[in-house]
């Protein structure tokens, strides 16, 4: 797909969330609901990505998704022992790391070398007043990239990873806890992995 087609599809943009996964090209159908286990990482000491961790998860889970999550500090995404501990899952299962951006390289790289595959990443910077991610994903061109007021446009995160997963739709924001709702501060990277 184009990308003047995918923009077509995503209203500009400014309705990335509406979007169906068949309109993004790199979803994965062997990640169906209820055949693999997904593993969420989030970097424990980082009260943003922890906050995206739980939004990721509920949003997950309202799906039908089967998750575990971990939540390491940063001490323990540095040192290859750690990793190892935090990689050690069957192949094929999808993992999805939320943390720091050092921390992100080195668990990707660590990763990488025992055989994972990248199917998805993003950046994420927000304040109090704004938020902007940038997504990429393997099997399309061009990285996707939106900012809003406040925490408005997390939705978009999640629909870009269950996308990735081969997933539906999230449900709608009513349904969600007011906890989910808390704004990510800080700069994130998150990436979407297969063992």
């Amino acid at each position: 797909m184009d990308r003047r087609e995918f923009f077509r599809r995503a209203g500009g943009g400014a309705s990335l969330a509406a979007l169906s996964t068949s309109a993004l090209s790199f979803q994965n159908a062997n990640f169906a609901t209820g055949r693999t286990q997904l593993i969420l990482v989030g970097q424990g000491d980082l009260p943003a990505a922890v906050a995206l961790t739980h939004r990721l998860e509920e949003t997950f889970h309202a799906t039908g998704l089967r998750t575990t999550v971990l939540l390491p500090a940063r001490s323990e995404l540095r040192r290859i022992g750690d990793l190892d501990a935090l990689l050690d899952h069957p192949p094929g299962t999808p993992l999805l790391g939320i943390m720091d951006d050092a921390a992100a390289v080195i668990f990707q790289a660590v990763a990488g070398s025992r055989g994972a595959h990248s199917l998805a990443s993003a950046h994420h910077r927000g304040s109090a007043g704004t938020t902007r991610h940038c997504c990429s994903a393997t099997g399309y061109p061009q990285p996707i990239a939106w900012h809003g007021a406040g925490d408005g446009r997390t939705r978009h995160v999640e629909q870009f990873y269950l996308a990735a997963l081969g997933e539906g739709a999230a449900p709608s924001a009513a349904n969600r806890s007011a906890a989910a709702a808390t704004a990510a501060e800080g700069a994130l990277a998150s990436f979407l992995i297969r063992l």
